[in-house]
C-alpha cells in the first residue's frame, strides 16, 4: 500500500499532500479553479440560437424542452424615477440595466439546463418579458423566461 507524500502544485507552487501513485499535479485550491474554468467553457461552448437550426452544422438528435426564469426585484426609487421619464418621455437607463441583467442571467441559466441533459445547443430560443406586481411592497419584480429545445450536435 502506498504512502503519502509532499508534492508543489504545478500551478501555483503551494505544497500538498499526495498519495503515492496518484497522478495529479494540482492542490485543491487549483484544482477546484480547473474544475470552474473547464466548467465555464463547457457552458461558453453551447450555442444558443434563435433559429431551426445551427449553421454549417448537423443536429444528431433532439433532446428535450428546457427552459430558465430570471427574476429581478424593482426598488421604489428605480420606479419612481422610471414614472418621472415615462410622463416626461426619455429611456430608462436603470429598467434598461434591470432588463439586460435578467436576460443575460436567463440564458446562462438556459447554458446551465442545456449542460445538465448534455446538449450541444439550444435551437429555437424564445425570450419573453414580463412584469409582477407586488402592490405595497414599494416595488415590482421583472421577470424573463427563456425556452428552447436541447439538441445534440454531430461531430464536425
Amino acid at each position: 500500500m502506498g504512502g503519502v507524500f509532499v508534492a508543489n502544485c504545478s500551478r501555483c507552487g503551494k505544497s500538498f499532500y499526495l498519495r503515492s501513485g496518484s497522478e495529479n499535479t494540482l492542490c485543491l485550491d487549483c484544482r477546484d479553479l480547473a474544475e470552474q474554468e473547464a466548467r465555464a467553457k463547457q457552458l461558453a461552448a453551447i450555442v444558443l440560437t434563435t433559429s431551426i437550426d445551427v449553421p454549417n452544422r448537423k443536429i444528431e438528435s433532439v433532446i428535450s424542452i428546457i427552459a430558465a426564469e430570471a427574476a429581478l426585484g424593482m426598488s421604489i426609487f428605480r420606479d419612481i424615477a422610471n414614472n418621472w421619464r415615462d410622463f416626461i418621455g426619455g429611456r430608462s437607463d436603470a429598467s434598461q440595466k434591470s432588463l439586460r441583467e435578467a436576460r443575460l442571467a436567463c440564458l446562462e441559466e438556459l447554458r446551465r439546463e442545456a449542460a445538465a441533459v448534455g446538449a450541444d445547443a439550444v435551437i429555437a430560443v424564445d425570450l419573453d418579458y414580463n412584469e409582477l406586481s407586488t402592490s405595497g411592497s414599494g416595488g415590482g419584480i421583472l421577470f424573463v423566461a427563456a425556452s428552447g429545445t436541447a439538441v445534440k450536435l454531430a461531430p464536425i
